[in-house]
C-alpha cells in the first residue's frame, strides 16, 4: 500500500489563519467566525475513543495559545505558547459546546520546573506526537482505547504527575468545569484507578506505569526509574471501572503501538487514493482527509445511555457535520456508518428524541438552539446510499422525535423560533414521506406530507429570500436562503424564476460588488456588524452556507458553482498551521475540501450528488459496500475550471446531477474540463 500518512500535516489548522490573499470573487466574501482552525495534534486513531494531546489549556481544544474568540483574529494567551502537560479526550475544532474534556493531565518535570513551559520542536504523524520540555523528550501514541506516554529525562530527579482534577481549558471564568466526587484507589504498586462525576456522567480512569505510583490528593505521582524513561498507559471509560482497568493489564510496547497506529491510519486514508501533479494539493487533501476522520468517536459497548452496543459520540455538533463529513464517512466506512446509524436510533428510543449533538455529557438538549432533526438527515443519507435499513423502525423513531415535546411549536402552533428550524422540519418531513411512500406506508406518508408543504410560509415572496422576521444562528437570512430544498423548482419559482434566482445568488457571492474588509481586531464589533449587513457568503469560514454554491446548478448556472468552488479551495485552504479558513468543527470544513477536490457535493438526506469542479487528476474511492468509484479528470489547471461534460459509466449526465444510489453502485466518473463555459 502507498504511504498516505506521509502527506498528512497533523498540525494543519492548529493556528491562526495564514491564507493566500484572496482575489476575484473570493475577495467579496465576509468571514463571520474567528480566523483559526481550532484543530489539535492529538495522537489518536481514526474515530478514536481515546486521544492524547499536548495541553496548554487554550480555547477551545486545550491546545495552542488562543483565548476565547468568536470573530476576527484570535486573542492569544498572555503567557505565550507554554504547555501544562498532556491531556486526554480533546475535541477537534469545536467551539464552546458545553463540555471540553482534557482529562487526566500528565505533566513530566523536575523539582522547580515551571508549571507552563514552552515546548521544543514539535513533530507529529497520524497516531503519534513528540516534543521536548526542558531536556525531557515527550512522546504520545495510542493503542486501541488506551493512551501511551513515554518521557525520556535528560538527567536524574525526573517526576511525572497525573492530575485527575482537570476538566476543560485553563482560562479563568471560561470553560473550566468542576470534577465532582473524585475518588482515587491504589490498585497495586504501579497502578492507580480513579472515578469522578464530570458533566453529569460517571467517568472511570486507570493508569499503569513502569515505576511505582503513589497517590496524593487528586493526583498520582511517579519518580522516573533509573533508566530515565517513564512510561504510562492511561485508560478512560464512561461505562464502568472494570472496563477501564482491564486495559491496563496488557503489556504495551510503545514503538509497536506507534507503528500499528500509523498502519491503521494509512489504511483508513487509503480508502481515497488520488493522483495529482501538485504536491501542495496532495498535502492539503490528505491533511484535510485526516482531520475529517478524527471524529466522531467510537465508544461502542461503553454507552452511558444504554450500555452495550454501538455507541458513536462526540457528535459536536450534527449542525456542522451532517452536510459533508458524515456523508464522507457513509461513503467509505461501512463499519462506522452502521454503528452511527444504530447509535442515533437507540438514542432516540432511549431519550424519546434525537439530540443534535452528543459528547460525554448528560446535556442531551444543549444544541437545541442550533437546528432540528439533523440526526434523521444523517440516517436518510445512509438509507439513500444503500445501507441496510429497518424502515419501519426508522419511521417510528422519526415520528417519536418529530412529535417530541420540544417541537410542539412547529407541530401544534405552526411556527418555530427560527425559520431555519422551520425549514429543517418541513424538509425532513418531505424526505420521510417519500421514504414512507416507497415502502408502502401510506399512513405515515399521509401524516407527514402536509407538514412538508409548509416551507413557503417562511419566505418573503417580494424578495425571494427568507423572511427577515426571524433569528438566525451564526448568520443572517442570506446565509440560509440558498439551501438545497426537496422541491427546488418550486423554490426557484417562488424567487421569481431562474434569472431572478441567479441574480440573488450573484448578489450573495458578490458578483459585481466591491471587495470586503475582513475583521482582524476581535474588539472591533462595528466591522462585523457592518459586514453582516452585506448579506454575503461566509467564504468557507463557517458551515452555515457551504451548500449555497451548488444551488446555481438548479438554475442552469453550474459555471458559477465552478467559479465559487475553485476560488474557495484556492484562497481558503492551504498548508500548515494556518491552513484552514475557520473553526473546523469536527472535520466539517476539512471534509468539504475533500469532496470539492473530487468534484462532488452530497445533498444530505436526499438521493442526490451535485457535480462541482474537481481539481485532482484522478481518484479511486473504496466505497462502503465493497465497490469502487473511479474519478478521472482530463485537464487540471487554474484556467480549466469549468465542466464541459461529465459521464458516468460512459453515459453523459444531464443537469450536473447524479443519484446517490447510482454513484454508490460504483463505476467511472469522467470529467471533461474547459476554460470557458
Amino acid at each position: 500500500m502507498k504511504d498516505f500518512c506521509k502527506y498528512v500535516n497533523v498540525f494543519q489548522g492548529t493556528g491562526e489563519i495564514d491564507l493566500p490573499k484572496p482575489e476575484g470573487i473570493a475577495a467579496r466574501w465576509f468571514f463571520i467566525k474567528a480566523g483559526c482552525g481550532n484543530t489539535s495534534p492529538a495522537a489518536c486513531l481514526p474515530f478514536s475513543a481515546m486521544s492524547v494531546s499536548p495541553f496548554s489549556g487554550a480555547y477551545p481544544t486545550g491546545y495552542g495559545d488562543h483565548m476565547p474568540n468568536s470573530f476576527a483574529r484570535p486573542v492569544h494567551f498572555p503567557e505565550g505558547k507554554g504547555l501544562l502537560g498532556f491531556a486526554h479526550l480533546q475535541q477537534s475544532g469545536t467551539g464552546s459546546i458545553g463540555f471540553y474534556y482534557n482529562y487526566a493531565v500528565v505533566t513530566p518535570g523536575y523539582e522547580g520546573s515551571a508549571p507552563r513551559r514552552v515546548p521544543g520542536e514539535e513533530t507529529a504523524e497520524p497516531g503519534y506526537y513528540r516534543t521536548t520540555l526542558e531536556d525531557i523528550v515527550c512522546e504520545l501514541t495510542v493503542s486501541g482505547r488506551t493512551a501511551l506516554h513515554r518521557y525520556t529525562f535528560g538527567h536524574g530527579g525526573g517526576r511525572v504527575r497525573v492530575n485527575f482534577e482537570n476538566n476543560g481549558v485553563d482560562i479563568p471564568n471560561w470553560g473550566k468545569a468542576y470534577v465532582y466526587d473524585l475518588k482515587l484507589e491504589q490498585l497495586d504498586e504501579t497502578a492507580v484507578a480513579a472515578e469522578a462525576t464530570i458533566e453529569g456522567i460517571k467517568v472511570f480512569f486507570a493508569v499503569r506505569a513502569n515505576a511505582p505510583l503513589t497517590v496524593d490528593g487528586g493526583c498520582a505521582y511517579l519518580n522516573a526509574p533509573e533508566s530515565g524513561v517513564a512510561e504510562l498507559a492511561v485508560s478512560i471509560s464512561p461505562l464502568d471501572a472494570e472496563t477501564a482497568r482491564s486495559r491496563i493489564q496488557i503489556e504495551y510496547d510503545f514503538d509497536a503501538a506507534r507503528k500499528a497506529a500509523y498502519e491503521i491510519w494509512n489504511s483508513e486514508l487509503g480508502r481515497i487514493d488520488i493522483e495529482t501533479d501538485d504536491d501542495r494539493v496532495r498535502e492539503i487533501f490528505y491533511s484535510n482527509l485526516y482531520h475529517s476522520l478524527v471524529k466522531p468517536a467510537d465508544w461502542s459497548d461503553e454507552s452511558f445511555v444504554y450500555g452495550k452496543g454501538p455507541f458513536v459520540i462526540d457528535l459536536a455538533t450534527l449542525w456542522d457535520i451532517y452536510k459533508t463529513q458524515l456523508p464522507l464517512i457513509y461513503m467509505t466506512n461501512r463499519e462506522l456508518g452502521e454503528k452511527l446509524n444504530e447509535t442515533l436510533l437507540r438514542l432516540c428510543e432511549n431519550l424519546g428524541f434525537m439530540p443534535n449533538g452528543l459528547g460525554i455529557s448528560d446535556g442531551y438538549r444543549m444544541f437545541n438552539d442550533q437546528a432540528r432533526m439533523l440526526g434523521f438527515y444523517a440516517l436518510f443519507t445512509a438509507y439513500r446510499y444503500g445501507y441496510p435499513t429497518d424502515v419501519k423502525r426508522l419511521l417510528e423513531n422519526f415520528k417519536r422525535d418529530f412529535f417530541d415535546e420540544g417541537k410542539k411549536d412547529f407541530t401544534q402552533q405552526g411556527r418555530c423560533g427560527s425559520h431555519t428550524f422551520f425549514l429543517d422540519m418541513t424538509e425532513i418531513c418531505t424526505l420521510a414521506a417519500d421514504i414512507a411512500k416507497e415502502n408502502g406506508d401510506g399512513e405515515t406518508e399521509a401524516l407527514l406530507r402536509p407538514y412538508g408543504q409548509r416551507w413557503p410560509q417562511v419566505y418573503d415572496k417580494q424578495t425571494g429570500l427568507l423572511d427577515a422576521d426571524s433569528g438566525y444562528y451564526e448568520g443572517t437570512l442570506y446565509n440560509y436562503s440558498f439551501r438545497q430544498m426537496a422541491d427546488m423548482p418550486a423554490r426557484i419559482a417562488l424567487a421569481g424564476g431562474n434569472e431572478r434566482f441567479v441574480k440573488l445568488l450573484d448578489d450573495f457571492f458578490g458578483y459585481g460588488k466591491p471587495e470586503t474588509t475582513q475583521p482582524t481586531d476581535p474588539h472591533d464589533e462595528d466591522i462585523v456588524r457592518e459586514g453582516m449587513k452585506l448579506g454575503r457568503f461566509e467564504g468557507f469560514n463557517n458551515e452555515s452556507d457551504t451548500e449555497a454554491p451548488f444551488s446555481y446548478i438548479y438554475a442552469g448556472r453550474q459555471d458559477r458553482t465552478c467559479e465559487v468552488i475553485r476560488a474557495g479551495m484556492k484562497y481558503m485552504f492551504t498548508t500548515g498551521r494556518g491552513g484552514l479558513p475557520g473553526n473546523n468543527d469536527s472535520g466539517a470544513l476539512s471534509s468539504y475540501y475533500v469532496t470539492a477536490a473530487l468534484g462532488l457535493f452530497p445533498v444530505a438526506g436526499q438521493d442526490l450528488f451535485l457535480i462541482g469542479s474537481p481539481f485532482v487528476k484522478s481518484a479511486k474511492i473504496a466505497l462502503f459496500n465493497g465497490r469502487t468509484l473511479e474519478i478521472a479528470v482530463d485537464k487540471v489547471s487554474d484556467r480549466d475550471i469549468y465542466v464541459k461534460s461529465v459521464k458516468f459509466n460512459g453515459k453523459e449526465l444531464t443537469g450536473y446531477k447524479i443519484s446517490a444510489g447510482e454513484l454508490m453502485a460504483g463505476g467511472r466518473l469522467e470529467f471533461c474540463m474547459c476554460d470557458k463555459f
